[in-house]
């Protein structure tokens, strides 16, 4: 007698081309939209075992979770599986697909007024949410920095990243992937969301930070008081980090200034604006 495999056996070529006919049925049939299915597609090449294969059809409509061409026989071991490193999507493709992606959610609507944002639910799986395109305020003001904030849940269902840096017109952040703690992927953020690279590996102790305890009274305070306190000779914002507690220090802000010269300035503050260190141009 036979038993299948465990979701934590590794998975085979067969196997994620068994998934692929998957999502390519339920594009078809409109279960899926383009950016989902093909974003779904790329995490295939990182999924290592069948409960990761599952993982990505679970919540398509006749969709029959992965199972291996054979099976284990009762009281034995399975043998050695051969190296089965070759992934679908190779780099180029990668990139390829991504930019589609973005071209996808990119695609403009006009600017709904923020008073008509739609409420939102927490969400269980990144790669069913729907495109959100937004229009990408002035970042580095309390006033960009909120509206992130506001785009940021209305996309995901929280306000929680591991880490966040912000430019004028972008921002870059990374968090955990659903219901799977063990893997992050890193977006951008302009004019709307996007996948910026593949999902990586994520060390289940990775530090979070909740940008909703960022007090943005204090941060339009503290962005105010920036050129006095940093001294660059006509200097400008280049870029604000927010990065979570770790062994090092609280939960903090990092502005950073520089000028056409590449001099630079910065500081680091609280989440409630209270300033710990300052790195004037020229001290």
């Amino acid at each position: 007698m036979a038993r299948p495999y465990p979701p934590s056996t590794r998975a085979t070529d067969t196997d994620r081309s068994a998934v692929l006919a998957l999502l390519d049925g339920a594009f078809t049939d409109g279960q899926l939209d383009a950016a989902e299915h093909d974003l779904r597609a790329d995490l295939l090449a990182d999924a290592r075992t069948l409960g990761d294969l599952a993982a990505l059809v679970e919540d398509l409509q006749d969709a029959t979770p992965p199972r291996p061409t054979t099976s284990i026989p009762t009281g034995s071991t399975p043998a050695d599986p051969a190296t089965r490193a070759r992934r679908f999507l190779l780099g180029t493709v990668v990139a390829a697909v991504a930019a589609a992606i973005a071209a996808f959610w990119f695609v403009g609507r006009e600017d709904a007024p923020a008073e008509a944002a739609p409420a939102t639910a927490t969400v269980d799986d990144v790669t069913a949410l729907p495109p959100l395109v937004v229009a990408t305020p002035d970042l580095l003001t309390a006033q960009g920095f909120a509206q992130f904030v506001e785009d940021h849940r209305a996309k995901f269902g929280d306000t929680v990243v591991d880490d966040l840096t912000i430019w004028d017109t972008y921002a870059m952040f990374t968090r955990a992937m659903p219901q799977q703690p063990n893997r992050e992927i890193e977006y951008s953020y302009n004019y709307g969301f996007a996948p910026a690279y593949d999902p990586t590996t994520r060390s289940l102790d990775t530090p979070t930070l909740d940008l909703a305890d960022v007090d943005q009274v204090a941060l339009a305070r503290l962005l105010a008081d920036a050129p006095s306190m940093l001294n660059v000779p006509a200097g400008e914002i280049a870029h604000i980090s927010v990065d979570p507690a770790d062994r090092s220090g609280p939960a903090s802000i990092r502005v950073v200034m520089t000028n056409e010269f590449s001099e630079s300035g910065s500081l680091v503050a609280s989440l409630a604006g209270e300033v710990l260190r300052t790195w004037p141009y020229g001290q």
